[in-house]
């Protein structure tokens, strides 16, 4: 666990604060959006050396845009729904007159032309946005040689996840109150479950990709990382929309509807059906793991959902299907790079690159067809549940795992097991804190929702919230 930073009271209460009250207190003129800015900039400051989760910072034009936020308030114009709020972007975001790196050396630095779409959407929205957080290399599965990894703020020796892994350690250690993180086959669901933290990956085409270097295009998801159910609707709420810039952007993108208040979120799992996966469970995920989703269950038992017990199709069984659709789509996004600059890549993107480059189509045409069948077989299945519970992760990692490895940890090909198979189907999956082990470190799963029904998966995230404290806690730093 990382030692306290010696941080005041005041300001260490303000850099924790959520979005609804770093709102409040601006538009109450207790803080201003620069005053703010400069507490986390001062946090960052404290913490940073012992969690580097930075790629890159911007301190100035975090205040020139907190500046700009302050006068328009003085002006009379009206708060936006993240107004003061930093924010991080993993470092697969364009910036205009940035580079976008990706994790990796081989894209060069070539300063971006044009800001990502969900870049001018954060800022359209009032986001104070306070640098490019590090991540595994083209968001595969380790970090560039060139990277010193972030360290996860809970237990230093535990893993912070793939591929947003700056993004959720700088989440979890308060630096800001939300980031945004990419989801392939696990991305988003994995660094919020090691790191403690609210994690959506919604459906696929929900928030718009372009500006946002793929990993695979067809598998990619943009979500928010924060520490709460609230927090995370309400980023959704300001990336969702069709972008017709997007060839992948849905047209019918319908607004997140708020979520109920406080005092009325527990309803929301009233009358509902949540679907239990436990075949397999027995071996395929870890005691501590199976045991707080087990408690978890009977959290939304007591808040009035039906429980039923509901059969998967074989996940283990997606995971080839996955690697040849990822892969070849990895190959095509360096394409421009790879051949010229095969040397400048790590040995496992490089890797993932060279087996998408020498699979054929016929490999190609059976992975989309096992695409496919899951897909059907899943919109099936919510017919009958409102959402699914699964675990995130099956197995508590080292900081040097290797899901590429099998020799890194008995339980590292098993990785994505949770994951890849709903990148693949492009459902949303929302990662909620249930607890912690005997070491300290974050326990989390994910709820699973039926294609486009974020708003009732943030609603039972809502529920299971309003009555436990997981998502409330914090490491000390």
């Amino acid at each position: 666990m990382i030692a306290p930073g010696g941080f005041g009271m005041d300001d260490d209460a303000l850099v924790w604060r959520d979005i609804e009250g770093t709102r409040r207190a601006i538009e109450s003129g207790e803080q201003t959006a620069l005053e703010i800015t400069e507490a986390f900039l001062a946090h960052i400051g404290r913490v940073e050396p012992a969690v580097g989760a930075w790629a890159e910072l911007w301190p100035g034009r975090a205040r020139a845009a907190a500046e700009r936020l302050d006068a328009r308030q003085r002006s009379g114009e009206p708060l936006g729904v993240l107004h003061g709020v930093p924010i991080g972007l993993k470092d697969l975001c364009d910036v205009a007159g940035d580079p976008t790196r990706a994790g990796t050396t081989a894209l060069g630095g070539r300063p971006a032309t044009a800001n990502a779409e969900v870049v001018d959407r954060l800022e359209a929205a009032g986001a104070i946005l306070i640098g490019k957080t590090k991540m595994t290399e083209g968001a595969f599965v380790a970090h560039h040689p060139s990277v010193v990894p972030p360290r996860n703020p809970w237990h230093a020796g535990r893993w912070t996840g793939i591929s947003s892994s700056g993004s959720g350690a700088a989440v979890a250690a308060g630096q800001v109150t939300a980031a945004l993180g990419t989801d392939t086959g696990g991305s988003i669901r994995f660094p919020s479950a090691a790191c403690g933290l609210t994690g959506l990956k919604p459906t696929h085409g929900r928030v718009s990709l372009r500006g946002v270097f793929p990993c695979a295009g067809s598998l990619d998801h943009v979500g928010p990382m924060g520490r709460s159910v609230a927090d995370v609707a309400r980023v959704f709420a300001a990336l969702a929309g069709h972008d017709p810039g997007d060839p992948w952007s849905r047209v019918s993108n319908p607004p997140l509807p708020p979520l109920p208040p406080q005092g009325e979120a527990a309803t929301r799992a009233r009358g509902g059906r949540l679907g239990v996966v436990r075949a397999g469970f027995e071996t395929q995920v870890e005691d501590p793991i199976r045991e707080a989703i087990e408690r978890a269950i009977d959290v939304f038992r007591t808040l009035g959902a039906e429980i039923v017990e509901v059969e998967l199709p074989p996940l283990l069984e997606l995971l080839g299907p996955w690697v040849v659709i990822a892969s070849t789509e990895m190959a095509s996004a360096h394409a421009a790079t790879f051949e010229a600059h095969a040397d400048r890549y790590g040995v496992e993107l490089r890797g993932a690159i060279e087996r998408g480059l020498a699979t054929d189509g016929r490999s190609v045409a059976a992975a989309w067809r096992a695409r496919i069948a899951f897909g059907h077989r899943l919109e099936a299945l919510f017919h009958g549940v409102d959402a699914l519970v699964l675990p995130s992760m099956p197995a508590r990692y080292p900081a040097t795992v290797n899901l590429a490895d099998a020799g890194s940890h008995p339980a590292a090909a098993l990785g994505p097991l949770f994951t890849a198979p709903f990148d693949l189907s492009g459902s949303p999956c929302l990662s909620l804190p249930c607890g912690f082990d005997e070491d300290g470190a974050p326990l989390g799963f994910q709820l699973v929702g039926a294609s486009m029904d974020e708003a009732r998966l943030l609603g039972w995230g809502a529920a299971f919230q309003s009555v436990t404290d997981w998502h409330t806690r914090r490491p000390a730093c």
